[in-house]
């Protein structure tokens, strides 16, 4: 680019005098770029005075806006005084933009990135941020060497115009051959490459994430997880030094050294704490997860520090510095730690503000809160208050965002920023599943509106219609708000209509009708401890072609009440991958409240969700889960036989026969009949369920599992014997869609030691 400053000269030949007013400013040669813009980042403007060191600052300025390859400043006698003419050649504007030497990438991996864009005018600067782009976008698959760069061409048909040519040298992807490691005694070679991104290539490394492609990046996150691996076991002065990394002749493979100085393993000597104490030393020490004579694990002693943050924080001290101190003995191998804390001034929380809840009323996350204005900082309760907000569903995340108030250091105002999720669907599906119920191959159908948020109040509402094949069909309407008025009290009502078809035996079957509806109230006793009272009435009738069934099964009414105590202290009411769930209740059902039947049942389930974290990113987690059932006599009454516990299908004993797992014995049909064996059902069931799940394609939500499940159903007269227990195994995939939740499963009974047939199960829900 040519700056014409030099000595400033005037149109005229003249050279430009300071103190010349200027009466006007005007602008030449542009084209695309309005004159506003140039003008308005000038500090020579109309009415002041010419300055030279303000023309070199405008020439700069100039030139940074990256539009122009020439600049002129000149002027003309106008008026009492001058006119400044800024003379412009604009760089060409970018016609088009093509991509040269593409093979293992496409254009449209590129697009939508790029910074420079057609019609714009080019940009030296935008261009080589594109092509650092370019090549991280190579380097995340693999493709260490790949080198781009850019070329200009004119376009004949217009001069003012070029096309942006990115010229790609892909360079073939470059893997992590051999990984040697030096030094190293306490772990093996194999148990420390077990942990790391940079895995040597095998034929296996195609599908496992994520593979053996070679990055830097994933070279430090090594060093650092071997660096960890040895502080966690006592290694406290363990030394990895910089890998030293050799590619290969044909610039495929890269071979890895690494070198570590393990140094001495630590056990806690003693722990102190000086400074300004809140808490007597005993009171901490019962706290923390390090022990004098036990190992000094890297990772127990950042949470006693975190521990310790949090317990002066949780006294308002929200800025309280932990400075821990080491003293090594080098010769017994021990190391004492000295905790000096420093307190700072006490904090009180000041406003609570909300942003990014489009939809989300104030007031649905502000009754989430377990701190209020003006109260004494409390660090434990700020994070159980995110995490409510997390476990509602609504957000795909949630942040804290702290200030200190302008007017007063001492108040915190905290805002927290959420990213909403769509919280409503309307789902349609139809199945098929082959050798479903009775061997038979099945249709089944499904649709549902639900909506966990309704108009942003928090309310749930559902309308759900099944149809599982045959006369199996139900609908049914549902409406709860969680938290009435912001209480601590919800309030829900429900109303079904449900038709189903259950074998008795293996060729009777019973039809049962209901018709009815619910309403719930319930409260929060503490914390994340809830009660509530469910008040249920339905109609029944029963038919069946068999005249065998009749003296078993009554049409009627039930009348229930329903007494139930939950809590749960999961990630995520909809999708969990950590925490508990616990519920038990007790059902009365008939006597007082009138009805036909008469019976009562106590229920009581478990699930506890436990993570298992490969990489930040990588989550798998088990599911650990246990369904008990009681059912006993209100009188003389006997309980009804399609109320008895009978387990097997999608839902439970996944490896069996639909209802088919309960108490049977034979009855003849008729006096020269063939006799019948007929599953009367259970009054007890106990349900054990594992199952382990993994992502496949994240984005997706789409997750692998294993499963195995055990249990069985017990008449009165029986005891419970878990050696007679029915049991299971198998695999499956997950698939949660914003149509529904498709489950496919394959599952292998097993029985007397021996597997059986697989069954294939289809299933829509959870």
């Amino acid at each position: 680019m040519r700056l014409e400053l030099l000595l400033l000269l005037s149109l005229t030949g003249g050279p430009l005098l300071a103190g010349e007013r200027i009466e006007e400013v005007v602008v030449r040669g542009n084209q695309k770029v309005e004159a506003d813009a140039i003008t308005t980042v000038l500090k020579s403007q109309k009415g002041s005075n010419l300055d030279a060191a303000s023309v070199r600052l405008d020439i700069k300025h100039l030139h940074e806006l990256g539009y122009f390859s020439d600049l002129r400043f000149l002027k003309e006698p106008a008026g009492a005084g001058i006119r400044i003419i800024v003379e412009v050649v604009e760089k060409p504007a970018i016609g088009s933009i093509q991509f040269l030497g593409l093979s293992e990438m496409k254009e449209d991996d590129f697009k939508e990135k790029l910074e420079s864009k057609v019609f714009t005018i080019v940009n030296e600067t935008k261009i080589n941020a594109d092509l650092r782009m370019i090549e991280k976008q190579y380097l995340e698959k693999g493709f260490y060497l790949a080198k781009a760069t850019y070329k200009l061409e004119p376009t004949p048909s217009n001069p003012n115009e070029v096309s942006l040519i990115f010229n790609i040298e892909e360079g073939g992807k470059v893997l992590v051959g051999d990984v040697h490691i030096m030094g190293n005694q306490f772990f093996s070679d194999a148990e420390l490459i077990d942990k790391f991104y940079s895995k040597p290539y095998t034929r296996l490394s195609n599908i496992s994430p994520p593979g053996s492609v070679y990055n830097d990046e994933f070279i430090k996150r090594d060093v650092e997880m071997m660096s960890f691996l040895y502080k966690d076991q006592g290694f406290a002065e363990v030394n990895v030094g910089n890998p030293v990394k050799i590619i290969e002749e044909d610039r495929r493979f890269v071979r890895l050294t690494l070198e570590v100085e393990e140094g001495i393993q630590y056990s806690v000597g003693g722990i102190e704490f000086s400074g300004d104490l809140l808490y007597t030393p005993e009171e901490m020490k019962g706290w923390m997860l390090l022990k004098p004579n036990e190992l000094f694990r890297f990772n127990n002693f950042r949470k006693d520090v975190e521990m310790l943050v949090d317990k002066y924080g949780d006294k308002g001290y929200a800025f309280a510095d932990v400075n821990p101190k080491h003293r090594y003995d080098r010769e017994k191998k021990l190391v004492y730690l000295n905790y000096e804390i420093t307190k700072g001034e006490k904090v009180y929380f000041g406003d609570f503000t909300f942003i990014g809840n489009t939809k989300t009323r104030d007031n649905v996350l502000r009754r989430e809160l377990e701190v209020a204005d003006s109260e004494l900082y409390s660090g434990t309760r700020l994070i159980k208050s995110k995490s409510n907000m997390e476990r509602l569903g609504y957000f795909e995340e949630v942040q804290t965002l702290r200030e200190r108030d302008e007017k007063n250091p001492q108040i915190l105002n905290y805002k927290f920023k959420v990213k909403e999720k769509p919280t409503g669907q309307l789902q349609a599906a139809v199945g098929f599943s082959p050798g479903a119920e009775g061997n038979q191959n099945k249709w089944f159908g499904q649709g549902k509106y639900s909506e966990e948020n309704q108009s942003g109040k928090g309310w749930r509402t559902t309308l759900t219609g099944r149809w599982n094949g045959g006369k199996n069909y139900d609908l049914e309407l549902g409406w709860t708000d969680p938290r009435l008025n912001d209480s601590d009290w919800s309030l829900g009502f429900s109303t079904f209509f449900r038709n189903q078809v259950r074998l008795v035996t293996d060729t009777v079957d019973v039809q049962e009708e209901r018709k009815g509806g619910s309403v719930t109230v319930g409260r929060r006793i503490f914390e994340l401890v809830r009660a509530s009272i469910t008040y249920r009435y339905s109609t029944i009738n029963v038919n069946s072609k068999t005249a065998l069934v009749g003296s078993f099964v009554e049409a009627g009414s039930e009348s229930s009440v329903i007494l139930g105590l939950s809590r749960n202290a999961t990630n995520n009411y909809l999708d969990p991958s950590e925490g508990s769930d616990m519920r038990i209740a007790q059902e009365f059902t008939g006597g007082p409240l009138g009805g036909t039947r008469q019976y009562l049942e106590t229920t009581a389930n478990a699930a506890y969700f436990l993570p298992i974290d490969y990489t930040d990113t990588y989550r798998t987690y088990f599911r650990f889960a246990g369904d008990f059932g009681l059912l006993w006599q209100n009188g003389d009454e006997r309980i009804p036989i399609l109320t008895r516990y009978r387990l097997g299908g999608p839902e439970d004993m996944r490896g069996f026969e639909q209802r088919s797992i309960g108490p049977k014995s034979s009855i003849l049909q008729s006096p020269t009949g063939q006799p019948q064996e007929i599953n009367w059902g259970g009054t007890k069931k106990i349900l054990f369920q594992t199952e382990y799940f993994m992502p496949i394609i994240k984005e997706a939500n789409i997750k692998g599992l294993l499963f195995y499940d055990m249990g069985r159903s017990y008449a009165e007269n029986e005891s419970v014997d878990l050696s007679k227990f029915k049991r299971d195994v198998g695999f499956g995939f997950r698939w949660i869609t914003p149509v529904a939740p498709f489950r496919f499963e394959w599952a292998y009974p097993i029985e007397n030691g021996q597997v059986g047939d697989l069954r294939f199960i289809f299933y829509l829900g959870y």
